[in-house]
């Protein structure tokens, strides 16, 4: 068998699982093409994040500059042999947590809610989203592609709340309270998959398969995935720091220009996540990709995951919780007296009041590490607003924040107030990172699991010839032996067009965003590279027959 040249352009999990299986074959010459200094994509743990320096200068509480911190990726759904990502688990001696408990708060100026009411009214929000699942699942044809799972919710309580209230135990939220409780509570669904609630497709609430398993949190570093995969990546030649800004593709071969030179192969997989494709496909493929991928790539949804970790001097939360939730509030506005006690600027305020109107949620490492850090969440418009921020700007809008519910943390007495107040924190940006653009896929409203399928297809060109009476034919016969000068040389004669092609593909995709079912997960990511190494290698055997 001839050797064959193949690329893989980004060196996330998607790509990395791809390279390795292509390599596994000698027939096979792989590179692999990572535009930053480091593999893992979206997976990025930082093991150094605090200096020793600063516990004794007392910024941080003790202890924190031995916490692994993971600013991408930094659960498990699904801890179950099942689930494919389960045995690089175990080979990377992952650790991991199920967390469980968690404090609500449904508005400031108020405390807490009772652990048993609290419980009840998660309850009650599952059982809604498992109605819509189903529902979403029996009524398929009935249901609108413009449908919105907000919608749905709020057509849902107007028929049902009689009844959710009349299962709420006595002394629990009644009415118009319960109501706004469970709109809010059920902003859960739209934080968890980085979408605005009316934007969530209703059509296809039930399209994401979750393996069975406990939802766990990685607490020595999700990086001991990325370090398992690599362990086995001996064959491929990985290339860091190489950003592609074009692939030319026609019929025989592939050219994927770097910053740092050109490359040729027979044939590309691209991994790149879905927001580099909505901010960059217009202009990286030549020709450009078909109409059913650029159709995909336009109604999919890529929403951002923000975070923003916190070092509290002492912890002035319950201990034993994992969670903080803060429900929508119903004010218009954060609190000005608040919000001038923290000397917020405009755009600190904007941030502040977009995301207030948001389910605000925290995790909490007391249960974890037992040291006073919390872990601020943000998602949609929130999120990109808090990246525009400074760290210290964001700080202290999560501090105005808590001091809502919290008001020991805006009092002014010396012992109390500021000194209560984190003198550290660190901040994602996936947003602004030009080689994410966001965080994971999710299915908006218009959208569809085929959009996601439709990746599964790789792209290849035809060569349409001018003819002098202006007829243009197709070579029925694709051009595998034609070499490359021979196509130079007829490009100014010849016009090349993209298809769908299976059969003889140049350009292939994986990527979370092309899982149909396991779209937003690492285990999506892992499973379509490995889908898509083993259709190169039928592919390439099938070519030298």
């Amino acid at each position: 068998m001839l050797a064959s040249n193949v690329i893989v352009v980004g060196g996330g999990v998607a790509g990395i699982a791809a390279a390795i299986e292509l390599s596994k074959n000698r027939a096979i010459h792989v590179t692999l093409l990572e535009a930053r200094d480091r593999l893992g994509g979206r997976i990025l743990t930082h093991r150094t994040l605090v200096p020793v320096s600063f516990e004794s200068s007392n910024l941080v509480p003790q202890g924190s500059s031995n916490i692994a911190f993971d600013f991408g990726a930094s659960w498990i759904h699904g801890v179950d042999p099942t689930n494919p990502l389960f045995p690089l688990l175990k080979t990377g001696h992952v650790e991991y947590v199920h967390t469980d408990s968690d404090l609500m708060f449904l508005q400031p100026g108020q405390p807490p809610l009772q652990a048993e009411e609290s419980d009840h009214y998660w309850k009650v929000v599952w059982d809604i989203l498992d109605k819509a699942q189903v529902y979403a699942t029996e009524h398929r044809e009935q249901i609108s592609a413009d449908m919105s799972f907000q919608q749905w919710l709020t057509e849902h309580l107007e028929q049902h709340l009689k009844d959710y209230e009349a299962d709420t135990p006595d002394g629990y939220l009644r009415s118009d309270e319960l109501r706004r409780a469970l709109l809010g509570l059920s902003t859960y669904w739209a934080d968890e998959n980085a979408i605005p609630l009316e934007r969530v497709s209703m059509k296809y609430m039930d399209a994401e398969n979750v393996f069975p398993g406990d939802h766990c949190l990685v607490t020595n570093g999700y990086d001991r995935v990325i370090k398992a995969l690599t362990s086995e990546l001996k064959n491929a030649r990985v290339l860091l720091e190489h950003a592609v800004d074009k692939i030319d593709y026609n019929e025989s071969m592939v050219r994927v220009s770097t910053n740092r030179g050109t490359f040729t192969a027979d044939a590309v997989l691209l991994t790149l996540p879905l927001g580099v494709l909505k901010s960059q496909s217009s202009t990286l493929f030549s020709p450009p990709l078909p109409l059913t991928k650029q159709l995909a790539i336009e109604r999919l949804s890529f929403g951002t995951m923000f975070k923003i970790v916190l070092f509290f001097p002492v912890c002035f939360w319950p201990k034993d919780k994992h969670f903080i939730n803060f429900l929508p509030s119903s004010i218009t506005q954060p609190d000005r007296l608040l919000m001038d006690r923290f000397s917020l600027n405009a755009d600190q305020r904007k941030a502040l009041a977009t995301y207030m109107l948001d389910l605000a949620n925290y995790s909490s490492l007391m249960p974890v590490y037992n040291i006073p850090i919390l872990i601020g969440y943000a998602t949609n418009r929130a999120a990109e607003l808090m990246e525009r921020l400074s760290d210290q700007d964001a700080r202290m809008v999560y501090v105005c924040q808590l001091a809502h519910y919290y008001g020991i943390l805006a009092s002014t007495e010396k012992t109390e107030g500021e000194m209560l107040w984190p003198k550290v924190s660190f901040m994602s940006r996936w947003h602004q990172d030009p080689f994410a653009r966001g965080s994971y896929t999710s299915i908006a409203v218009g959208a569809s699991p085929s959009d996601l399928q439709t990746f599964e297809t790789p792209v290849g060109a035809r060569s349409y010839e001018q003819m002098l009476d202006d007829d243009d034919y197709e070579h029925e016969e694709p051009m595998h032996n034609c070499a490359a000068e021979v196509i130079a040389e007829n490009a100014a004669t010849a016009t090349l067009t993209s298809i769908d092609d299976p059969m003889n593909g140049r350009v292939f995709f994986a990527g979370e965003h092309t899982s149909v079912a396991h779209f937003a997960s690492v285990q999506g990511a892992l499973m379509t590279g490995r889908r898509e190494a083993a259709k190169i290698l039928g592919q390439v055997c099938q070519r030298y027959r």
